[in-house]
């Protein structure tokens, strides 16, 4: 009886092992990264709303602060630009772009290059995601 339950934990042991492994590989092949020549890959980093310009439609910019649970790149101030194709959320819902406000905390995915400017600038955003616990 003890020899069957500890045969029975081994193989519920085993085959969790597999199947958690299986289910990390897939999502890791299906979030595979971005394929810009620049950068080949794509990088979030987390910062807090410092100013909005511009409107969705129009073309605009909202301006960052890096937070310092970032890497030491990502720590100062960033300029990132917001198009249309760029993915709004919060939770997994979509958002308006009307509803970012000065002092939201976000992360944002981007591809391509960080221009060393002053603010240094992103171009390429994929998806700005509203961490706040409110919107």
């Amino acid at each position: 009886m003890i020899i069957t339950a500890v045969v029975l934990l081994i193989l519920t042991a085993v085959t969790g092992y597999f199947t958690g492994y299986k289910t990390a590989y897939d999502r890791m092949e299906n979030g595979a990264l971005a394929t810009d020549d620049a950068v080949g890959y794509t990088q979030t980093f987390y910062g807090k709303i410092t100013g909005i310009t511009g409107s969705l439609e129009a073309g605009n910019t909202i301006r960052v602060s890096g937070l310092d649970v970032n890497d030491i790149n990502f720590r100062g101030d960033f300029e990132i630009s917001v198009s249309g194709e760029t993915i709004l959320q919060w939770r997994g819902t979509s958002i308006e772009f009307s509803q970012l406000e000065n002092g939201d905390t976000i992360s944002i995915t981007f591809s391509g290059q960080v221009k060393e400017t002053s603010p240094a600038m992103i171009d390429q955003v994929d998806r700005i995601q509203l961490l706040d616990d409110e919107i």
